[in-house]
């Protein structure tokens, strides 16, 4: 199963060379996600005068009430046996999930940059669920960068074969990211992280030049290298149907 990549030392410049794609629009210069902490880290102790969350609890509470309907669609992955069997129901978006989830216009137009109007609630989700074979959920999407979340299927089952042509585990920093948290890891503002078909990731059994070259083989429609990892994003595929109208 694919591992997550921990964090690296923050001090670390973060400058990007685009691919042969520079007429597309890119991603952060200098962006940095630092991604999910490791739950086998020790964590620093609390303050003494702020109240420990229970369990269950992220400790803001705006978050915790935001209701939001469930649609009639629901999205399907291919799962363990590649059968598109691990399926979630997804939420209609409404205006109580705030700023995070505002949406830019979309890019010069292009329906590619149509805000999500469906969601998986990720408050409520497993995140150890195999996506595919090779990748779990909080690969893809992960509630510390948002309650609410979305990753195409055909990206999933782009990532899946990328690793298999690497003939070993991506280490997957950064799939999914709503508007806030995109903004806060220096994100451009139509980043496609923000829409589900992006991820940044390296390789133990390739080099990140040629880890970029492989994601173009399998479609990615632009590759950016930075000094850690390689961004690679599905762009001009059609979106998926479950998340956008």
């Amino acid at each position: 199963m694919s591992k997550k990549l921990l964090p690296i030392a923050l001090s670390v410049a973060f400058f990007g060379c685009t691919s042969p794609k520079d007429s597309d629009v890119g991603e952060g210069e200098e962006e940095f996600d630092p991604g999910i902490p490791d739950p086998d880290e020790p964590s620093s102790e609390p303050d003494e005068d702020e109240p420990v969350p229970e369990d269950g609890d992220t400790g803001d509470p705006e978050e915790e009430e935001i209701e939001v309907p469930e649609s009639a669609v629901e999205v399907c992955y291919p799962g363990l046996s590649n059968d598109y069997s691990m399926c979630f129901p997804l939420v209609d978006h409404v205006e109580a999930m705030g700023e995070s989830y505002d949406y830019p216009e979309p890019l010069d137009g292009s329906a590619q940059y149509e805000a999500p109007s469906r969601y998986i609630d990720l408050r409520a989700i497993d995140h150890s669920l195999p996506l595919s074979l090779n990748f779990v959920f909080s690969e893809f999407m992960h509630k510390d960068k948002g309650p609410f979340g979305l990753y195409q299927v055909h990206a999933v089952e782009s990532l899946q074969a990328i690793r298999e042509a690497t003939g070993g585990p991506l280490y997957a920093n950064s799939g999914y990211r709503n508007v806030t948290y995109n903004e806060g890891v220096g994100g451009a503002e139509w980043s496609r992280h923000l829409y589900g078909d992006a991820m940044d990731m390296r390789s133990d059994t390739v080099s990140l030049s040629e880890l970029a070259e492989i994601c173009e083989d399998f479609g990615a429609g632009f590759t950016k290298l930075y000094e850690t990892h390689v961004h690679c994003d599905w762009r001009d595929d059609p979106l998926d149907k479950s998340f956008f109208e």
